[in-house]
């Protein structure tokens, strides 16, 4: 049994992993290691009527992938499953590339199991960015500082059930070609 405790505990842990956190600022620091997709492996339950998030992009999001082609594809910043579902199922969160020399920023969501994107415009680098997603009955209400605000169909009549954080996330097809820092603030709406 002593044997087995630490190896539960270290499992448990790796799934809740910390998040670093700039003393300064507030900011939490999630880092998209190189060949890699995912900044944490960590699961937090998302109870709000939607999301208010500040973003801060350093020069990290600038990036060429291998294949020109994969250029556009849509990276995940922040979000949260709906409905109960598996997020590729139901749910709603920015997205963000580099893409024709601009940091563009985007709305995302699954609804039904079917992908909608729709670009909000670009914002600047090293430069904080104020971004809301609100659940509506039907449709998810996307907004951003200097952004065009932007709604995505919800499922109607969703059922609430366990919904969760979603966390930045580069790809695509490809993974990071370098090292990635997203900073965010982030609070539930209620």
């Amino acid at each position: 049994m002593k044997k087995i405790f630490p190896l539960l505990a270290l499992i448990l842990l790796g799934c809740n992993e910390a998040i670093e956190i700039d003393p300064d600022t507030g900011f939490e620091i999630f880092t998209i290691d190189a060949g890699t997709h995912a900044s944490i492996v960590r699961s937090e339950t998302f109870i709000g009527t939607g999301i208010k998030v500040t973003a801060l992009f350093d020069d990290s999001a600038m990036y060429t992938l291998q294949l020109a082609s994969n250029q556009a594809d849509i990276n995940k910043l922040v979000g949260f499953s709906d409905c109960g579902q598996h997020h590729q199922s139901e749910s709603a969160r920015f997205g963000w590339r580099w893409y024709e020399d601009e940091l563009q920023i985007l709305a995302y969501s699954y609804n039904e199991g079917n992908l909608s994107h729709k670009l909000m415009g670009a914002i600047s680098l090293n430069q904080e960015v104020n971004l809301t997603i609100n659940i509506e009955a039907e449709q998810y209400l996307f907004m951003g500082d200097g952004l065009e605000t932007v709604t995505l169909p919800r499922t109607a009549n969703c059922e609430s059930g366990d919904n969760y954080w979603l966390w930045p996330y580069f790809g695509g097809d490809e993974a990071a070609p370098h090292t990635v820092e997203v900073r965010l603030k982030r609070t539930e709406l209620e």
